[in-house]
């Protein structure tokens, strides 16, 4: 027999936990340091062209250095994540016992 609401409330309920977890990790870590090798890929796809004079320099040091790319997400981030996913959470919840 299917429920009333379907699956949605379940899924919201899942993406709330997953959005929580995530703004968790951003609010307990200052910063993230890439290795080498993601660092090189993140410079390959984001960064600047290498026809550029910066993307020619960029692109030879980071292939030719151990150079690890530090990323410092800010607090907001983590603070609305925290949010959305209880939110989320809190509707799933509320669906499901309709």
């Amino acid at each position: 027999m299917a429920r009333k609401g379907g699956d949605w409330p379940l899924h919201a309920i899942y993406l709330g936990a997953i959005l929580l977890l995530a703004g968790v990790t951003l609010k307990s870590v200052e910063s993230f340091t890439l290795t080498p090798t993601a660092t090189r890929l993140l410079s390959r796809h984001a960064g600047p062209s290498t026809d550029t004079t910066e993307g020619a320099l960029q692109s030879m040091i980071v292939e030719n250095t151990d150079q690890r790319h530090m990323i410092r997400p800010r607090s907001w981030i983590g603070w609305g994540l925290l949010s959305a996913g209880a939110v989320l959470v809190v509707h799933g919840i509320i669906l499901k016992v309709k």
